[in-house]
């Protein structure tokens, strides 16, 4: 299978994304786009048509499904960060951030959510935790138990994590024998200050790490379900599983 790895800037809307997007779009499977690309305010119910419009366009240019980041999105009274799915047909699938950042203060003004998107692509199981919910190993292990073989993480990430960040999307694939890739923003600065410099990538399941630098671009990996079949025959960590409610404490 082969993915894209959107490593943009912080977009004032969705359509100087789009066009961004559709002037450097590769073909591929799956586009897999950083959070918060077009910014951290919330959008109403009918902006959040329009993006998931938007984005059907640029699915039908890629030739695939487009995991379009994460955006904050009103929902009645409260705000939440979600993970849309979405091909040339619309909304494909839907996932929530289960836990927004509280050392950013993302709990002030998003409420966490209670579900994550788990989808097909081709012959593939993916799964989206976005951002910090990549820190859950508890949540990894929920999508790969429903059967997911690529985690995808859409992120916004300063420049001084991003070798934790590396680091944790590589243990989350040898721990749980699938491919982990991170959709991380670049060129712009947190609220505090700090900057953002990219830093995406693709995991492996058997320990290797694909890097895509700092500069803004879409990026281009294969993925070979070969290298699960053999993390997952050789390790056999996921059958392991097994005996952890028999053990004692």
């Amino acid at each position: 299978m082969r993915i894209a790895v959107g490593q943009t800037p912080r977009f004032r809307d969705i359509e100087e994304g789009v066009e961004w997007l559709l002037s450097r779009l590769p073909r591929a499977d799956v586009l897999i786009l950083p959070e918060y690309w077009i910014g951290a305010r919330p959008l109403s119910g009918e902006e959040f048509q329009k993006y998931v419009t938007a984005i059907a366009h640029v699915a039908e240019a890629l030739g695939g499904v487009v995991v379009a980041g994460a955006a904050a999105v009103e929902f009645g009274p409260h705000v939440k960060n979600v993970c849309p799915v979405v091909d040339g047909g619309g909304l494909v699938s839907l996932g929530e951030k289960i836990f927004p950042a509280a050392a950013t203060g993302e709990r002030e003004r998003v409420v966490g959510g209670s579900r994550l998107a788990l989808f097909k692509v081709r012959d593939w199981a993916v799964g989206c935790l976005v951002c910090v919910d990549i820190l859950y190993p508890e949540l990894a292990r929920r999508l790969v138990l429903a059967g997911a073989e690529l985690l995808v993480n859409p992120a916004s990430v300063s420049s001084d994590r991003r070798s934790l960040w590396e680091a944790v999307g590589l243990t989350r694939a040898f721990e749980n024998s699938v491919y982990v890739a991170a959709a991380l923003g670049t060129g712009y600065l947190y609220a505090d200050g700090r900057p953002v410099e990219g830093g995406s990538f693709v995991a492996s399941p058997n320990g290797s790490l694909l890097r895509f630098g700092s500069e803004p671009g879409v990026y281009t990996a294969e993925l070979d379900k070969a290298e699960v079949h053999y993390a997952r025959s050789r390790r056999r960590f996921l059958d392991d599983l097994e005996r952890v409610g028999r053990v004692n404490v």
